[in-house]
């Protein structure tokens, strides 16, 4: 009989009926173990008649002195010898899941393959911490930005397939477009008296349009950004360019405070908008590892306004007229929509996770963070608003000294932004507390009302807001009880509403007082602020210290041991199971094994299995 090409083949025997597959999958060391064994009983089988060859039960005579009896006899294994390895297996499991393991030590079982597998909690899921970003302009608007993290490779065709160069100069385009955005929102602040004395009205009148671009911002950030949620960015950011270039020459062609303050409201909506798409825009120009760089750039181009745009500002409204600022901020609108309609690809971005919140999220603690940025935007606001009167009316400097101040002022709030960034994860209400105290300072100096102590109220102003508005950001996001960008969001409407109503109030104080009492309101309330942050309890400022990154690694240590854990027991089954199969398999060989089987297919299935 030959043999056939795969030992697999499906064979049936001619005599028995069985399928030869099943008994092919028996190992060496069954079939050696059957055919050693020696035969219990020779019942059912002819007597060997002497001098002659035995005859068996299928026809078939056997060679003189042959041993065909002894080896095909039925073994001896029985369901007691399968029971008896069943509990052998058993005991090498429970000695197995007894030992300990070197990396298990602490979490080892004593539990046998037998015990029921224990119920397993849901593992957590934690965030890749946001990319938050302030803009250290004193007594403007809050520009906070805050980012989710992508899901890794998910920006869309437009953005990938961006050239390098052409990324770098949309990033430019962005951020000069960000720097031409913060010199108009703080345009109204350094140039207060000469709108005044053009316009002839009063500069409590010139003020109040402060809180109506505020206010502004605070009311159509929201609409704006879900009316444009389904359209391209580029377009977005495109119109809104257009339409704040529209409010700038508004504001420019100005005959009356009331025209002024129409392009004011203007130009207020379309900054709303830009500053909800510039920053997801910046970040999907590039890969999601260099983001918080993109952004960065951005908000460097925005902070740049106070350095050298507000002083440039102050110079060209005092020698040449409050207009000429404004027509050369409506000619730079122009470029830069043009350059926004060219350079930008038409990209919505990347996406970002769907349940990212703060490490420490507590509505209670979020409010107490919203309490204090209100409070303090108020007192900025309230005296910032009409600084150059106190300037020049209170303190005594000259209005040429005017623009010196505000480019010290903004370069040390930049640095002072950089300079803080190592300790705000470790320290976030004490760094508040530390802003708020320094800007409290500024205030004390400004009380004193000599040229020395405004400068000294510039130095400890600038540093001080830039230091506060940092850390607040950053403490409401590790109490953010809602996804980052929301509670972002809120922040930033809040920080902004007290941005509108400070000019309110200095107005009022002003006009019922003097200028010079301004600073002691600002003050106080810096002071009320400050008791506040006081109510912080020592829990709190210990679960702060852990920085949100020490904390996700620490969590996802977690996620790991319990996975590890999770895979134990899975193991412990899986084997349990194995262990029960060879059994069954072995029995099952056994019991075929014992069945009578003619010499050729023996030997044939010997042949295979070889």
């Amino acid at each position: 009989m030959s043999t056939p090409p795969y030992p697999d083949q499906e064979r049936t025997s001619p005599l028995t009926g069985h399928s030869m597959t099943d008994t092919l999958e028996m190992s060496i060391v069954d079939l050696a173990q059957a055919l050693a064994e020696e035969p219990s009983a020779d019942s059912g089988r002819d007597e060997t008649p002497a001098g002659g060859s035995a005859v068996d039960d299928d026809g078939l005579q056997d060679e003189p002195g042959g041993d065909t009896a002894s080896l095909f006899a039925p073994t001896a294994f029985t369901q007691a010898d399968a029971l008896a390895v069943s509990e052998i297996l058993d005991a090498e499991a429970a000695a197995d899941e007894t030992a300990p393991a070197a990396a298990d030590t602490a979490e080892a079982t004593t539990a046998t393959a037998t015990q029921p597998l224990p119920v397993l909690d849901p593992v957590p899921q934690y965030e890749a911490e946001p990319t938050t970003v302030t803009v250290p302009i004193v007594g403007g608007t809050t520009e906070a930005v805050v980012l989710d993290e992508p899901v890794p490779g998910t920006r869309d065709e437009a953005a990938l397939t961006l050239t390098p160069r052409r990324a770098k100069v949309a990033l430019t385009v962005l951020a000069v477009a960000a720097f031409a955005a913060g010199v108009n929102e703080g345009a109204i602040v350094a140039l207060t008296s000469a709108i005044a004395s053009g316009l002839s009205v009063s500069v409590e009148a010139v003020g109040l349009l402060a809180t109506a671009f505020a206010l502004t911002v605070v009311i159509t950030a929201v609409p704006l950004t879900l009316a444009t949620k389904r359209m391209s960015r580029k377009v977005a950011l495109t119109t809104a360019l257009g339409v704040w270039t529209a409010g700038v020459t508004v504001a420019a062609t100005a005959g009356s405070i009331e025209m002024l303050a129409v392009g004011r409201v203007i130009t207020a909506g379309a900054h709303a908008l830009f500053w909800a798409m510039v920053a997801p825009m910046a970040a999907s120009l590039f890969a999601p590892h260099l983001r918080a760089r993109s952004v960065t750039g951005i908000m460097m181009g925005s902070a740049a306004a106070g350095v050298a745009g507000t002083p440039v500002v102050t110079t060209l409204g005092t020698q040449l007229g409050w207009q000429v600022p404004f027509y050369a901020l409506a000619a730079l609108g122009v470029g830069l929509t043009i350059a926004m309609a060219v350079a930008l690809p038409a990209s919505r971005g990347g996406s970002a996770t769907a349940t990212v919140r703060g490490d420490l999220p507590d509505r209670k603690a979020f409010a107490r963070v919203l309490v204090v940025a209100f409070l303090v935007s108020v007192a900025m606001s309230t005296t910032w608003t009409y600084v150059v009167p106190f300037y020049t009316e209170v303190s005594g400097v000259s209005m040429a000294m005017v623009p010196v101040l505000f480019a010290l002022g903004g370069s040390l709030a930049v640095a002072a932004t950089f300079a803080i960034g190592n300790v705000l994860g470790r320290h976030a209400v004490r760094t508040v507390a530390v802003g708020g105290a320094i800007v409290g300072l500024g205030w004390v100096a400004f009380t004193i009302g000599t040229q020395w102590s405004a400068i000294a109220g510039q130095i400890c102003l600038s540093v001080g807001w830039a230091v506060l508005v940092a850390a607040l950001l950053n403490w409401a996001m590790r109490h953010a009880p809602w996804r980052t960008e929301i509670a972002g969001g809120v922040y930033t409407s809040t920080a902004n509403a007290g941005s509108a109503l400070g000019p309110v109030l200095g107005a009022a104080v002003a006009g019922t007082f003097s200028t010079a009492v301004l600073p002691w309101v600002s003050l106080a309330l810096t002071a009320v602020a400050g008791v506040v942050i006081a109510t912080v309890d020592r829990h709190t400022l210990a679960m702060l210290a852990v920085p949100r990154q020490v904390r996700m690694a620490r969590r996802n240590l977690v996620e790991v041991q319990h996975r590890r854990r999770e895979w134990r027991v899975q193991r412990r089954e899986f084997a349990r199971a194995d262990r029960e199969e060879a059994v069954l398999y072995r029995i099952e060989a056994q019991r075929r094994m014992r069945e009578p089987v003619p010499r050729e297919i023996a030997l044939e299935r010997s042949l295979h299995i070889r």
